[in-house]
């Protein structure tokens, strides 16, 4: 397995952990959280259909929640709730192209 295929399982195994990606980022020290999402997304695609399809299942319940819970917070400004929203849907995107 090669060094990158092997940061794309990693980046999978930590989000199926529940880890954020800026956490997976940090932890394989990638450059971003979009480079830890095209990592967990490139690892997804490389699974046989029925654990993708169990996989992309638990990822959306999670950004499902994740919505929810920035819709739900006070303290945030209008342009941040739609600042992280955003970012919710382009990570909704990349899951389907998966």
């Amino acid at each position: 397995m090669s060094k990158d295929m092997d940061c794309d399982e990693q980046a999978l195994v930590l989000r199926d952990q529940c880890r954020s990606f800026v956490g997976i980022a940090g932890i394989l020290e990638l450059d971003s959280p979009r480079a830890a999402n095209a990592a967990f997304n490139r690892a997804l695609r490389r699974r046989p259909k029925a654990e993708r399809v169990r996989l992309r299942n638990r990822e959306e319940l999670r950004l499902d929640i994740l919505a929810s819970r920035v819709r739900g917070r006070d303290d945030l400004s209008v342009e941040e709730v739609v600042r992280r929203l955003g970012s919710l849907k382009h990570q909704r995107k990349t899951l389907f192209v998966a």
